[in-house]
């Protein structure tokens, strides 16, 4: 997998040559391969409902009910995650449909003649729906080619224009799919799609990689010339209002305006977009990557206004119009405005193709926060139940660390979140956010004094590590460590009380940097592996002091000696973007594709975590409520829990025990039975918590004796966790209650 650094606006972006398609550049190289190793199935069982938002690819609205959107997402670095979700209501809100996961290219209507027709072009072929995207058919001629975009004619739903990969141009077909022609344009990346009502025979399609922009067909795209302005072309209208000569395409300058069928051509609006312009019928929109907004038009395009309410995230890369306003997609999610010149809000809800890259559990409250590629962050009081996007969040998306963790060390209200456009923070446990330095700079990690807030370090992605003792007012860059890209940051307390900086770095790093200067200097302890994404620390005392874990391209590795030198641990290969330690002997990693891995014993065996997500990219694990409960964040599929008795086998009593709790029946639909036995006191206290570590029901029992419990409507469908304890002794099932 290869980039191509291409020079189209004042700011690089990188071109993937199987597609064609931009990447910002602040999305590049963090994380993404294609490594899926074959697994099998292992402990507990991961469930997940969001963050919503996604890498948005492709929108359109059914030509016979405009409540009907089809939203296609998929990243070309990121081939097991994406798909097409559906919605009734305009685009507020969304489900995921049958095609899915799959990486989507481009999504399109069937247009007048065919009403309830959309298709997918995707990585693994091109796909149909005749019942407005409810169900999903492969198109026979091209079950298994990488189609990166999918046009129909306005009159005759049996011809196609396709866009195919690695830059071999567009294909024809006219028997609906069956088969297809070369039609003289082999080189080159379809990006966009346009045909003229007046006149169906007329096609345009814009190209990327070639010397024009725009290529015309009078002959239904049996032949192709070109006709317009010479630049690289990505979203195209043709015929907003109904008026045949009017075209306006969105390419590597801006969007250029012909009326005259692509004669001749203005430049009406400066700035890249690789979405299309929209009409709604009365007004036309076309958003600009540079300007952050949208431009509005009341005038079929003779003036354009800047609309910047609301939009933070604006890589866009989609767009259409429907019953519920303008919708507007970006590498993460989509933007809804019901009126023109109104503020632009989420409109992703329902969207599972979130990619995290980082999580925050606060257990004294129950609160997860979740952050990734250029959607803000998420909020989660239940559990990972529900979520609600922060907004306004801070001045960034793309979110690649919050810190901390967990509220193990700390308690207090003060939230750092390393973005791809600088620092931001929150003194209110995230609600609000102000920036804390490194202003239109991508920050990858940052880390604070427990005992001191306003003493913190961060790394930007490709400059080092600096320190501030104010807060975030000033930050100075320490010297002595690599510089390498995408760095991780670590605090491990020496007996002295101090803390020592630990600092590792993703790609070109040639080990583990320490520091016990407050930053000001490091030292290398040098660990052989291609890459080094993530640190964690076991509070608990190991063998010497806290035990400090590193993930690595070749298994998990670890330090007895505060970080002074490292080994692998037994078991653990394979790449692992993610590790985490716990209070107790637990360690957990997050890996390239196979899911999470466990090691009960601080590392010296390892064990698959990973049934539901076994063929996962696991980039962040976080542990929840207490020891038996886990977060993962994924890449391209939000945030999952598990919660599992056997994780906290160090707090009580379990196998091999004589104490025992027997939970029936399990599962259980109104009543459940509760049995002790082993205890040598004469009652104990059962406490029932959700998965999100909430106490649902607590009463104390008679050992030895059945005791019924029914419970209420509060208490939904879920898998709970029952636990019997009596002084220090604690025994656990887990329960499973259906109704």
């Amino acid at each position: 997998m290869f980039l191509i650094l291409c020079a189209l606006t004042s700011a690089a972006v990188f071109v993937q040559p199987e597609t064609g398609c931009a990447v910002p550049t602040d999305f590049t190289g963090q994380g993404y391969s294609e490594l899926i190793e074959p697994v099998t199935p292992g402990v507990g069982e991961w469930t997940g409902n969001g963050p919503w938002g996604g890498n948005l690819r492709g929108l359109a609205v059914s030509e016979s009910d405009n409540d009907i959107v089809i939203a296609g997402c998929g990243f070309n670095m990121a081939s097991d995650a994406g798909g097409v979700w559906r919605s009734t209501d305009g685009g507020v809100t969304w489900s995921v449909t049958e095609l899915a996961p799959i990486q989507v290219n481009d999504i399109c209507s069937g247009g007048p003649a065919a009403p309830n027709t959309f298709y997918a072009a995707t990585r693994s072929g091109l796909y149909i729906s005749t019942d407005n995207g409810i169900t999903w058919n492969t198109v026979s001629g091209m079950a298994s080619s990488y189609v990166v975009r999918i046009g129909v004619s306005c009159s005759d739903p049996d011809l196609l224009v396709a866009g195919l990969s690695s830059s071999t141009g567009i294909r024809r077909s006219t028997d609906g799919g069956a088969t297809w022609e070369t039609v003289g344009i082999n080189s080159g990346y379809m990006k966009g799609f346009g045909c003229d009502p007046v006149h169906p025979d007329t096609m345009y399609v814009a190209m990327f990689g070639l010397s024009s922009s725009l290529y015309k067909s009078a002959d239904g795209g049996a032949s192709w010339s070109s006709t317009g302005p010479s630049t690289s072309g990505w979203g195209l209208l043709v015929a907003p209002f109904g008026l045949w000569d009017t075209i306006i395409i969105s390419t590597s300058d801006g969007y250029y305006m012909s009326t005259d069928c692509g004669v001749s051509w203005n430049l009406v609006i400066s700035g890249v977009s690789y979405a299309s312009a929209v009409c709604d019928g009365t007004n036309l929109y076309a958003p600009v990557i540079n300007a952050g907004g949208v431009y509005e038009s009341t005038d079929q395009g003779t003036t354009w206004t800047l609309n910047t309410q609301g939009i933070v995230a604006s890589f866009w890369q989609a767009a259409c119009a429907s019953s519920a306003g303008y919708l507007v997609g970006h590498w993460g999610g989509i933007y809804r405005s019901e009126t023109l010149g109104g503020e632009y809000v989420v409109s992703q809800y329902g969207i599972g193709n979130s990619f995290v890259h980082t999580l925050s559990y606060t257990a004294s409250t129950g609160t997860l926060l979740a952050g990734g590629d250029a959607h803000g962050i998420w909020k989660s009081t239940d559990g990972g139940l529900n979520w609600n996007m922060i907004t306004p969040g801070p001045g960034h998306w793309s979110i690649r660390n919050i810190a901390p963790k967990n509220d193990d060390d700390y308690t207090g209200p003060v939230r750092y979140a390393a973005t791809g456009a600088g620092l931001f923070r929150s003194d209110d446990a995230g609600e609000n956010w102000v920036s804390a330095g490194f202003s239109g700079t991508q920050v990858s990690c940052v880390a604070f004094d427990p005992s001191d807030p306003d003493r913190a370090w961060a790394g930007t992605s490709t400059g080092g590590i600096y320190y501030t003792t104010d807060g975030g007012g000033t930050w100075t860059l320490g010297t002595g460590s690599s510089a390498g890209f995408y760095p991780a940051i670590e605090l491990i307390e020496l007996t002295t009380g101090e803390f020592r900086i630990l600092v590792t770095f993703q790609v070109n790093g040639d080990g583990v940097y320490y520091s016990d200067d407050g930053g000001v200097s490091y030292t290398l302890a040098p660990v052989s592996c291609t890459y080094l994404p993530d640190l964690a620390l076991s509070p608990h005392t190991g063998v010497s002091g806290p035990t400090a874990f590193l993930a690595t391209s070749s298994g998990i590795y670890r330090s007895y000696d505060y970080g002074e030198s490292w080994n692998a641990c037994p078991g653990s290969s394979g790449h692992f973007w993610a590790v985490q330690g716990s209070l107790s002997d637990n360690v957990f990693g997050g890996t390239n594709g196979t899911g999470a891995r466990w090691s009960p014993d601080d590392g010296d065996s390892w064990q698959l975590l990973n049934n539901g997500i076994a063929n996962r990219v696991v980039w962040d694990i976080v542990h929840g409520q207490d020891q038996t409960q886990l977060f993962a964040g994924l890449r391209g599929f939000g945030v999952v829990e598990l919660t599992d008795p056997e994780l906290g086998i160090e707090t009580g009593d379990y196998a091999g025990s004589s104490i025992t709790l027997t939970v029936s029946p399990n599962p259980a639909t109104s009543s459940v039975n509760f049995v002790t036995e082993g205890f040598t006191e004469d009652t104990a206290l059962i406490s029932v918590y959700s998965s999100a570590g909430r106490l649902v029901h607590r009463e104390t029992i008679t050992a030895g004796i059945g005791h019924c419990w029914s419970p209420g409507v509060e208490v939904p469908t879920g898998i709970y966790l029952v636990r019997a304890s009596c002084g220090e002794r604690t025994a656990d099932s887990k329960l499973v209650l259906v109704k």
